[in-house]
């Protein structure tokens, strides 16, 4: 389980609070000379002209866009997914990730608006596995690595693992 802060426990169990947990996501990919970076709170205006809010954590700004999320299922024998949704995307990010030939990579950090540097819970090494689209919306799956597909680890000798095969005699 993971440990949350006494003020993001106290936030997720009161009736009323005044905090507000945002999402902070980081996407990668070869071909993007920078990452997209997005945020699910305007947590502050960022630039007058042209007139944009976002997030800044950790001296990196994160664009304010609308999103939510579909929170992970957990079939047996599949890695958990979940499903970012972003709505009133431009057509410049349609387009952008259309054109990704390869997977791309996700981060996702959880924050309170009120310690936007303050991460509370980050979820890395997430892969791009499916992305579809309409008019107004991007619809991005996420999901881990199964850990069925790690490989083992070195061949597994008396050598290297002396204790597999029993104590060595004196």
């Amino acid at each position: 389980m993971a440990y949350l802060p006494l003020t993001v426990r106290r936030a997720v169990h009161a009736e009323h609070t005044a905090e507000i947990e945002v999402a902070l996501v980081t996407i990668t990919h070869a071909n993007l000379a920078t990452p997209i970076r997005v945020s699910s709170d305007p947590t502050q205006r960022l630039s007058a002209e042209p007139l944009r809010y976002g997030t800044i954590s950790n001296d990196i700004e994160y664009e304010f866009i609308l999103m939510s999320a579909i929170v992970p299922d957990d079939q047996k024998g599949t890695p958990p997914r979940t499903a970012l949704v972003l709505d009133n995307i431009g057509a410049a990010l349609v387009e952008l990730v259309r054109s990704f030939t390869s997977p791309a990579t996700a981060e996702i950090a959880l924050v309170l608006a009120s310690a936007p540097d303050s991460v509370f819970q980050r979820y890395k090494g997430l892969r791009i596995v499916r992305s579809s689209f309409d008019d107004s919306t991007v619809t991005i799956d996420l999901s881990r690595e199964p850990f069925t597909s790690e490989p083992f680890g070195a061949r597994q000798t008396k050598n290297f693992f002396p204790a597999l095969h029993g104590l060595a005699s004196s």
